[in-house]
């Protein structure tokens, strides 16, 4: 009977030190242990194309950008090569190269 009990007992000691090892392993960022990862962007994307009312915002949104005729987000106005040392700044007058 005793040794049934000191088993148990073994048993929670080893399942706590065990669950104390995984917060750490965890602090650290090697694994998830008790927290979720948060979704990616790609997940959320996915997500957004499967539900009805983000296809209907979706699609909303394209036919105001036709409406007022605005272009997609562009490349930005400048071009910065760290390697080469190099800083590119287009006038927003001049067409890009």
């Amino acid at each position: 009977m005793w040794q049934a009990i000191a088993g148990l007992c073994a048993l929670g000691a080893a399942l706590f030190l065990l669950d104390r090892v995984l917060l750490w392993v965890e602090a650290r960022g090697w694994i998830y242990w008790r927290k979720r990862k948060s979704m990616t962007s790609i997940g959320t994307e996915f997500l957004q194309e499967i539900t009805p009312g983000a296809q209907a915002q979706k699609h909303a949104l394209q036919q105001e950008r036709v409406r007022k005729n605005i272009r997609p987000a562009e490349e930005p106005p400048f071009h910065v090569d760290l390697d080469a040392n190099l800083v590119r700044i287009r006038h927003p007058d001049r067409p890009a190269p």
